[in-house]
């Protein structure tokens, strides 16, 4: 037996106004969406967000119809630009890091990346100070806000050099960033390895982890144990004044 996926959202759209006889102007009306934003749904221009769909499915009387269609889009189907670290941090209108053992990769300090890219053996040695200097310098062209929790260990671990210079760093962050350290002893059972929760300015959350073979983007359908691994990571991890408190210390030579 075939299944059916449903057809893309902007079909969707299309075939729901076309059954209901009505114009865009009169659903602009009825749902609260604005008309610039249907136009651009139904071009393939930009996608809603979950609000927006659900008010559109609403106003159509589509049971679910819209929703059905936009949940396949973004998660069986992610666009290939969502596939795309950079594309999700520039698109992020907030992101959650969770690392169980090291840094986040955005909140590195030119040595800790130099540290960490000669670990890992996936950069030729000639390119780990460039690569590391562009690392660095990645949260600079962001807006989001971002919250990482990572153990206090991923600091004290590394060299005394290298600790003080990412501990300074961590305390220069913008506001914008929120530390949690997990005290040593934590332990994240139920995180594999680093990943992200990129909620996106359009309403889109994607998660994003990160593999030896290199980023891996998930849509809808690991969204809710993710958001379960980032509770448990708050819960376990020290409130952010407490955090600064111990960076200060570990920025001490």
């Amino acid at each position: 037996m075939v299944v059916m996926k449903p057809p893309v959202f902007r079909d969707a759209l299309s075939q729901e106004l076309q059954v209901q006889g009505m114009t865009q102007a009169k659903l602009s009306r009825v749902s609260g969406v604005s008309q610039s934003s249907l136009s651009r749904y139904l071009s393939g221009k930009s996608g809603p967000s979950r609000d927006a769909v659900n008010a559109l499915d609403s106003a159509l009387s589509a049971d679910g119809g819209l929703i059905a269609s936009w949940r396949e889009e973004i998660t069986e189907d992610l666009p290939p630009f969502l596939r795309d670290a950079g594309n999700l941090e520039r698109q992020a209108r907030r992101i959650d890091l969770i690392s169980p053992v090291a840094v986040p990769g955005l909140l590195w300090c030119v040595p800790y990346a130099e540290m960490i890219y000669r670990a890992g053996r996936k950069v030729k040695e000639e390119d780990i100070e460039r690569l590391s200097r562009m690392r660095s310098e990645r949260l600079q062209a962001l807006s989001a806000e971002i919250v990482a929790v990572f153990p206090r260990t991923a600091l004290t671990c590394a060299p005394e050099a290298v600790r003080v210079e990412q501990a300074k760093h961590l305390l220069a962050l913008p506001e914008r960033v929120t530390v949690h350290l997990l005290p040593e002893g934590s332990v994240l059972w139920g995180a594999p390895g680093p990943f992200g929760v990129y909620r996106l300015v359009d309403g889109r959350e994607v998660v994003l982890s990160d593999r030896l073979e290199g980023n891996e983007a998930h849509g809808e359908s690991v969204l809710p144990r993710a958001r379960e691994l980032v509770r448990d990571a708050l819960s376990l991890a020290l409130p952010p004044m407490i955090s600064t408190e111990n960076l200060r210390g570990l920025a001490c030579a």
